[in-house]
C-alpha cells in the first residue's frame, strides 16, 4: 500500500505545483473548524501531510464559495457511494467463497 504523500514539482516556467496524495486510515484526523465571525475550516491531518480548505476572504463568504463548496461536498458523497459499493462487492465475494 502506498502511504500519504505529497509531491513538488517545478514547472518550466517557475511555477510551483504541490499534489496531496492522502490515503485516509484511522490515523487520519479530519475536522471542520467553525466560527462565529468568519468561514469555517475543513482540515485533513495525516502526520506528514496537511491540507486545510477554506474560501479565499474568511471574512465574507459569497454565492462562489457556497458553489464550490457544495461541488466538494457533491464529490466526498460520491467518493463514500464507491467505497459503499466497493464493500458491498468484496463482501458478496467472501460470503460466496
Amino acid at each position: 500500500m502506498t502511504s500519504t504523500q505529497a509531491t513538488i514539482r517545478l514547472g518550466a516556467g517557475g511555477a510551483i505545483r504541490v499534489e496531496p496524495f492522502i490515503r485516509l486510515t484511522g490515523h487520519t484526523h479530519i475536522l471542520c473548524c467553525t466560527y462565529d465571525d468568519s468561514a469555517p475550516i475543513l482540515a485533513i491531518d495525516d502526520g506528514t501531510v496537511s491540507l486545510s480548505v477554506t474560501v479565499p476572504d474568511t471574512a465574507q463568504v459569497t454565492g462562489e464559495d457556497l458553489k464550490q463548496g457544495r461541488l466538494l461536498a457533491d464529490a466526498v458523497a460520491r467518493y463514500v457511494a464507491g467505497l459503499e459499493q466497493r464493500a458491498a462487492i468484496q463482501d458478496a465475494a467472501s460470503e460466496a467463497a
